[in-house]
């Protein structure tokens, strides 16, 4: 590997301001010819992406090409040395026209996370008060009279603004709109809104069970001025879900969504890493070989029949390939999965019905499912009991992907990839051990000491003392656990073990296929590799055990294993019937 030529630019994955990110030498995913496409699509346009797929850096990437010098106005030698090579730069007409031509007003709501409504409140005027900050100059500008003075005076008031009383807050709803008109009485242009993340207020105050009221500020807000603002030249969002049942956007005209189900050319790869871009980071640096793993791991995305990465996998796993003397033992992680909470998954997993649970297990087994997507989803609205939303929201947040367009409103998805599986493996792992409570621990030694020692017989007399608590009456009153059930149920056990196993996987990466399960020992001298299999009745439990252990030989499951150089290494077929097991143990060849 050239190690001079990796050392040019430094792999990193983070750095949110676009302008730092080209300024400290970070290696740079050229989005920039998306500048004019994303400026032109309209007045008002509102961009949906999952997290983590480059908003904060994309609307960052905007401001700085578009943003005027307000000391002296006309001069572009910032924008000319930021973008200099880039793509944007070929477009000499476009570059012209509107390179640092405008006031730019920018605000991130990413960090209004409030766990009540005051709490909230303070978090958005905070937010305010150092947006407005950023143009204090304003207090003194020749071109504002006193009154138009004294009212941006009160967006400098932090005391007012994170009050929460009712001044306060009628000063936060007309915040954007004053400052955009002062800015266009000041600089003698329309300024360029920009507000990202601006849903995750919404999301929070659905979980903190103060919706109603914040839904009033923050709608308000937004509203005022996107809607009714003449001061205004281009206003662009983005966010995860839409929702266009929201205040906020009601009666606002020319306004454009582009999302996940989008059907249009002109954006679809303007978040995302494509193939070729993937191709180019990995070579650059020297990692052609790890494309095919990269790609298992994190792409699947399709937007518009176009391919996709997820950019802050990508870049998290270049930074640790950089990282590590051997690039060959970094193994990839669920790096997006760690970057928010998904409660989303066990929130809703007690209402689904037995359909539902069917379709869950058929994501999880490598396939397909139709589902009705409603684009007019309200968060003050979300039904726990309604599977319907359940699945668009899991469509909008990134854990399941387009396959192919239906008519109508009706259209196949699938989950992208591994990382995202495990994610719901997790999370199935989270709901059980949260169920199971207090009794947990006591169930998870026994089953462990047996799956390390390899007694079949008081492995499958745990796992059913097991069974008649973590899957109730109530399970198979409505419907029958399938495999997707007993993973999570036996995820959620090893978790809990951390004193006597190590290197714990799920959907392990193995010989020709994904393991359901892998770990080692503590003192790292026995490797555990399971496959699970659901019986649709209980005379098949033995031959289906069986089965899971052909499957672990035929695919080499052991193979991840193997690395690690294990003195032993147990192989387990486990087949579950409602509350019944039956267990096949096999010991399998240490060295290939």
């Amino acid at each position: 590997m050239d190690l001079e030529k990796r050392a040019l630019l430094k792999a990193q994955a983070g750095p949110e301001d676009f302008s730092a990110f080209i300024e400290n030498g970070y290696y740079y995913v050229d989005k920039t010819r998306y500048i004019r496409p994303i400026f032109e699509a309209d007045n008002r346009l509102l961009l949906l992406r999952p997290r983590r797929f480059g908003k904060t850096l994309t609307m960052s990437m905007l401001r700085r090409f578009l943003e005027m010098d307000y000391e002296h106005p006309g001069d572009i030698s910032a924008q000319q040395k930021l973008f200099k090579g880039l793509k944007v730069t070929e477009d000499q007409e476009f570059c012209q026209k509107h390179m640092g031509r405008y006031p730019v007003v920018m605000l991130t709501l990413k960090e209004v996370d409030g766990l009540d409504f005051r709490n909230a409140c303070d978090l958005l005027g905070e937010t305010v008060w150092d947006l407005a900050n950023s143009f204090e100059w304003l207090k003194d500008s020749p071109r504002l009279n006193d009154g138009e003075k004294k009212s941006f005076n009160k967006l400098l008031d932090e005391d007012l603004l994170c009050s929460g009383t009712e001044a306060g807050i009628k000063t936060l709803q007309t915040s954007l709109k004053k400052l955009c008109g002062f800015l266009r009485k000041h600089c003698g242009r329309k300024p360029v809104l920009l507000i990202d993340e601006y849903d995750v207020p919404l999301q929070k105050a659905v979980t903190g069970n103060y919706y109603e009221k914040f839904s009033k500020v923050i709608g308000v807000m937004l509203g005022s001025a996107l809607k009714t603002n003449g001061d205004v030249c281009k206003g662009i969002l983005t966010g995860c879900l839409r929702a266009t049942k929201e205040g906020i956007f009601t009666g606002l005209n020319n306004f454009t969504v582009d999302s996940v189900l989008t059907q249009s050319d002109s954006l679809c790869t303007a978040l995302g890493f494509t193939p070729d871009e993937v191709k180019a980071m990995l070579g650059y640096y020297g990692f052609e070989d790890f494309y095919e793993k990269t790609r298992s791991w994190y792409d699947g995305y399709s937007i518009n029949g176009r391919e996709l990465f997820c950019p802050w996998d990508v870049s998290c796993y270049v930074e640790a390939l950089c990282d590590k003397h051997d690039p060959a033992k970094v193994r990839p992680e669920a790096y997006w999965n760690k970057t928010s909470s998904s409660r989303i998954l066990t929130q809703f997993m007690p209402g689904l019905d037995e359909a539902n649970a069917e379709k869950l297990q058929e994501l999880l087994d490598g396939g397909s499912i139709e589902v009705r997507i409603d684009e007019g989803m309200n968060y003050g609205e979300l039904d726990l009991n309604d599977p319907a939303q359940f699945w668009n929201l899991l469509v909008y947040a990134g854990y399941l992907t387009l396959v192919k367009a239906g008519e109508r409103s009706e259209h196949e998805f699938r989950i992208p990839n591994a990382e995202v599986r495990q994610c719901f493996n997790d999370n199935i792992m989270a709901y059980y051990r949260k169920r199971g409570g207090r009794y947990f621990d006591s169930y998870s030694k026994k089953i462990v000491e047996q799956l390390l020692c390899g007694n079949a017989d008081e492995l499958s007399a745990a796992l059913g003392s097991a069974l008649s608590v973590f899957v109730s009456s109530r399970d198979l009153a409505g419907r029958e656990p399938k495999e997707i059930n007993y993973h999570g149920m036996l995820n959620g056990i090893l978790v809990s073990s951390s004193d006597l196993i190590s290197a714990l996987s799920s959907n392990t990466d193995s010989g020709e296929g994904y393991a359901d399960i892998t770990f080692l020992s503590r003192d790292r001298k026995t490797g555990v590799v399971i496959e699970l299999k659901y019986a649709a009745n209980r005379k098949d439990l033995s031959k289906k055990a069986s089965e899971a252990i052909e499957q672990i030989e035929d695919q080499d499951y052991a193979e991840a294993v193997r690395q690690q150089g294990m003195r032993r290494i147990l192989g387990f077929g486990i087949a579950f019937c409602r509350r019944q097991c039956a267990v096949a143990v096999k010991d399998l060849k240490v060295k290939a």
